[in-house]
């Protein structure tokens, strides 16, 4: 009975904690999917031959790398 009691206890711990690494995961794979349409965009503005596609996929991926990331709240700042 005692060991149930002690496990009982950890249990909202551990229920945190795991609530915690996955805000880390959900914010890291916005960060990679952010970092991969940059990377497309910068990609396809190479490919391109119309200067005015060219000139709109790079304004496009200039304007995303100087938006800041969306920064989870477990982040050092």
């Amino acid at each position: 009975m005692a060991k149930t009691a002690g496990a009982l206890g950890e249990l909202p711990q551990a229920v945190l904690e795991l609530a915690c690494g996955q805000n880390r995961l959900v914010t890291a794979m916005s960060d990679v999917a952010r970092e991969q349409r940059i990377t497309n965009l910068i990609v396809r503005s190479q490919i391109t031959a119309d200067p005015m596609g060219k000139a709109r996929l790079m304004s496009e991926a200039s304007r995303r790398m100087d938006t800041p990331r969306r920064r989870s709240p477990h982040d050092s700042l």
